[in-house]
């Protein structure tokens, strides 16, 4: 039987788990590069994550049965994000990963038209998966390192949690950092009860961030980002606190590695058609 493509359902949960576990931490293990998904249950999580958002649509590959790998889609603002892609290991480099892509491609452009917005970050050690975006229409447009933030020594008073009530400031936030709307995907990740901070300054909300890879932040100043991301790492396990900096940010990812700061790995920021420099200072999530 030819391979397949069918969607993503709930049954195939634990099967995607494993292979996410698989094929990123056999890359992260050849590279010797910070390992994102140790374990097969952190592969549950992040797949576990994606698969029961209606603002996600999944697509798994079949063959003769077996599950061979799976992408995703985000498509709960402007922007569209691709991932997280996985295959597995020992059937790499066989055309899967490049059907798994063109479908995300083919998605986004039903979704969105003749010119979708359309972005990802791309581990700079995969060579093999750079050259496949670059071929499917993917451009370069920044280098961005992934970071472990320095925890806060103490809790600071102008951050707190962020609450439903808070998404017109994430709204307004996201535009003016982003160049468009995070909103939609700040409401399903609430929903998920990720830890989400808030800044505030003279009684105005001035920034903010939602834990892990897939979440992101942005805020009025680098100081207020840099301050979030310390209390955050002061308040949640370490490699929930991880971000991602743009390099393109010098100041940002300057003061960044002042405040102690560890770069883990570096990431290409990827997108396909249109591409507005988002002017910052932000900290994007793993997919846009």
């Amino acid at each position: 039987m030819a391979l397949e493509l069918v969607p993503a359902e709930p049954a195939h949960f634990a099967q995607l788990a494993r292979i996410c576990h698989r094929a990123f931490d056999t890359l992260h293990e050849h590279h010797r590069v910070h390992r994102d998904v140790p374990t097969e249950e952190v592969g549950g999580l992040i797949i576990g994550g994606v698969l029961h958002r209606p603002d996600y649509a999944g697509i798994v590959a079949v063959e003769n049965g077996r599950v061979l790998g799976s992408n995703f889609l985000l498509h709960a603002d402007e922007v569209c994000g691709v991932g997280p892609i996985t295959v597995e290991p020992e059937i790499q480099s066989k055309g899967i990963g490049r059907k798994l892509m063109q479908w995300a491609i083919d998605e986004a452009h039903r979704r969105r038209g003749s010119r979708p917005n359309v972005r990802l970050f791309q581990e700079a050690v995969n060579t093999t998966s750079l050259s496949l975006y670059s071929s499917l229409g993917f451009r370069w447009r920044d280098s961005a390192a992934m970071m472990q933030p320095r925890a806060a020594d103490v809790d600071d008073s102008s951050v707190r949690p962020m609450t439903l009530d808070d998404l017109p400031d994430v709204e307004r936030l996201s535009r003016l950092r982003y160049g468009s709307s995070r909103a939609r995907d700040v409401a399903s990740l609430l929903g998920m009860a990720l830890p989400a901070h808030v800044r505030e300054r003279d009684g105005k909300i001035v920034g903010y961030q939602i834990a892990t890879l897939f979440g992101h932040a942005a805020a009025e100043t680098d100081d207020d980002l840099l301050a979030l991301s310390a209390q955050t790492a002061r308040r949640v396990p370490p490699p929930m606190a991880v971000v991602i900096i743009p390099m393109s940010q010098t100041a940002l990812f300057t003061a960044a590695l002042s405040a102690g700061y560890r770069v883990a790995k570096v990431l290409n920021y990827m997108s396909l058609d249109t591409f507005s420099p988002p002017p910052g200072p932000l900290m994007p999530s793993i997919q846009c």
